[in-house]
C-alpha cells in the first residue's frame, strides 16, 4: 500500500480528505486504522479508503506511515509496531506535536526513516502551512514525497527542527490569535450597529482577501499598511491607535508565550 494512516481524529481525517480530492494517491492505496471502528466506517464510506485491522499491519504493509495519535500515545504506539516497521523500513510521517525526531528514532530503536511534519488547523479547509524535517535516513526523494503530501491539504516549508518551536507559534497557535482579531472586528462592527453575522461575513472576507494579498505581493508587510493609510484619513488614526496601546508588542509577546511553553512542553516529554 501506498499510504497508511494510524489514527483517524480530526485531523487525520483532515489530512486524508485533502490527500484523495488531490488525486495524487487512489483511495484504494490508502489503508487508515484507529481504535474507532465507527469513524473508519464512516471514513471508508465517504471516501473509499481501506481498512486495516491493526496498527500492525499498517507497518508492515505501507510504503508511507502517518503517525497521527496524540503525543502522550505516541510512545506506546512505536512500542508496539516497532518489529514491522523495521522489517518493512517504512517512511514514518508523525504529525505528533512537541516529540522530536531524536525521540522518535529513541522509540523505534533503530534508524528508522522519520519525517516529523507540523501542520495546522486550517487543514481543515485545505489551506494549512505545513513545516517539514526529516531523519538523516531518509532519501531526498522521500523527503520530497513528505514535502508533495503536504500539499494536499494546503501549503509546505522545509524547516530546520529548530525553527518548529518558532513554527508551532505563528503557524499552529496564531489561528486563535486571528479568530480573536476576527471576534473583534465583529464585536466593533455590531458596536455601530451591523447584524452579527454580517459584521463576522465582513471580518473574515477581510482577513483572506488581506491575506492573499500578502501571499501575492512581493513587497514588504510594511509597505502593504502604508498604501492602505492615505495622509490624513481614516485609516492612519487606526494604525496610530494600535500603535500607542501596543498592539505589535502584544502579538510579539504572545508569540514569546507560546515558543517558551512549547520548549516546556517539549522538555517534559
Amino acid at each position: 500500500m501506498k499510504l497508511g494512516f494510524i489514527g483517524a481524529g480530526n485531523l487525520a481525517s483532515s489530512i486524508v480528505r485533502g490527500v484523495v480530492a488531490s488525486c495524487k494517491i487512489a483511495p484504494q492505496e490508502i489503508l487508515i486504522f484507529d481504535i474507532n471502528a465507527q469513524k473508519l466506517a464512516e471514513l471508508r464510506e465517504e471516501l473509499s479508503v481501506e481498512i486495516a485491522e491493526s496498527a500492525n499491519e499498517i507497518a508492515a504493509k505501507c510504503e508511507n506511515v502517518v503517525i497521527a495519535v496524540k503525543p502522550k500515545d505516541i510512545a506506546a504506539l512505536v512500542d508496539e509496531i516497532k518489529n514491522e516497521a523495521k522489517a518493512n523500513n517504512p517512511l514514518v510521517i508523525s504529525t505528533a506535536a512537541g516529540t522530536e525526531i531524536s525521540k522518535l528514532l529513541g522509540y523505534f530503536g533503530f534508524d528508522a526513516k522519520i519525517a516529523r511534519i507540523m501542520p495546522n488547523i486550517n487543514a481543515a479547509v485545505g489551506e494549512a502551512i505545513t513545516a517539514v524535517c526529516v531523519s538523516e535516513a531518509v532519501s531526498d526523494d522521500e523527503k520530497d514525497f513528505a514535502l508533495d503530501f503536504c500539499t494536499c491539504f494546503g501549503k509546505s516549508v522545509y524547516l530546520e527542527e529548530k525553527y518548529f518551536s518558532a513554527f508551532t507559534a505563528i503557524a499552529g497557535s496564531a489561528p486563535a490569535f486571528a479568530y480573536m482579531f476576527a471576534d473583534a472586528l465583529a464585536t466593533a462592527g455590531v458596536k455601530y450597529g451591523l447584524p452579527a453575522k454580517t459584521a463576522q461575513d465582513i471580518a473574515a472576507q477581510m482577513m483572506f482577501g488581506s491575506a492573499k494579498m500578502l501571499l501575492q505581493s512581493d513587497k514588504p508587510v510594511s509597505e502593504l499598511v502604508r498604501n492602505v493609510c492615505s495622509p490624513g484619513g481614516t485609516t492612519i488614526e487606526g494604525v496610530c491607535s494600535l500603535k500607542e496601546t501596543g498592539f505589535e508588542n502584544s502579538v510579539i509577546t504572545a508569540i514569546d508565550k507560546t515558543v517558551a511553553k512549547d520548549r516546556v512542553m517539549s522538555s517534559l516529554k
